[in-house]
C-alpha cells in the first residue's frame, strides 16, 4: 500500500499564484485600453472561489473564512456600484476591487488600504515619469493611457500591483 504524505501547502502562496496572472492582464489591459476587462474580474473572481474551496476541502481555509471573504466580495461590489454611478471611478476598477477583495483577510484591510494609497503614489509617478520620456513616447504611442488626459489614470495598475504585493508579503513573511 502507498502512504500518502500530506504536506503543509501555504495557502497564501497558493492565492498569490491563482491572482498573479489577473494582476497582470488588468494592469497591462488597463494601461493599453484604459479598461479592465469583465473577462479579468470574473476569472479573478473564480480563481478565489475554486481555489479557496478546494483549500477548505483540504483542511486549509475554514469554511467561515470562506463565507466571509466571499460576502466581502459582495459588499466592495454595491460600495463599487455606489462610486461608479457617482463617477467617483471607473466600472472595471470597481469590479476589479470586488474580484480582489476575497484575496484579503478582513483583520488586514486597514494595512491594505495603507498599502494602496503609497502604491498609489508610485504607480502615478511612475506613469507620468514614464510617459513624460521623449524617447519612450514613440513606443507608447498606440497604448491609451498615456494619450488619456492628465486627470485620467488607469488604476488597474496600482489595484494589480497592490494585491500581487500584499499576497507576496503573506507568502513569504506570514
Amino acid at each position: 500500500m502507498l502512504a500518502v504524505s500530506t504536506m503543509s501547502i501555504s495557502p497564501a502562496l497558493v492565492l498569490l499564484l491563482a491572482a498573479t496572472p489577473f494582476c497582470v492582464l488588468a494592469a497591462v489591459t488597463d494601461l493599453r485600453s484604459m479598461k479592465i476587462l469583465n473577462t479579468t474580474n470574473i476569472g479573478l473572481f473564480l480563481a478565489f472561489v475554486i481555489v479557496g474551496f478546494v483549500l477548505f476541502a483540504l483542511g486549509q481555509f475554514p469554511l467561515n473564512q470562506y463565507g466571509l471573504r466571499l460576502s466581502q466580495a459582495a459588499v466592495m461590489l454595491v460600495a463599487g456600484i455606489i462610486l461608479t454611478s457617482l463617477g467617483m471611478m471607473g466600472g472595471g476598477d470597481s469590479k476589479f476591487i470586488a474580484a480582489m477583495a476575497p484575496f484579503i483577510a478582513l483583520q488586514d484591510a486597514l494595512g491594505f488600504l495603507f498599502l494602496l494609497s503609497a502604491l498609489s503614489l508610485l504607480t502615478v509617478a511612475l506613469h507620468r515619469g514614464i510617459g513624460a520620456i521623449k524617447p519612450m513616447q514613440a513606443s507608447l504611442a498606440g497604448w491609451k493611457s498615456w494619450s488619456a488626459e492628465k486627470r485620467k489614470f488607469p488604476f488597474g495598475v496600482t489595484l494589480g500591483t497592490a494585491l500581487f504585493v500584499y499576497l507576496c508579503l503573506k507568502a513569504f513573511r506570514g
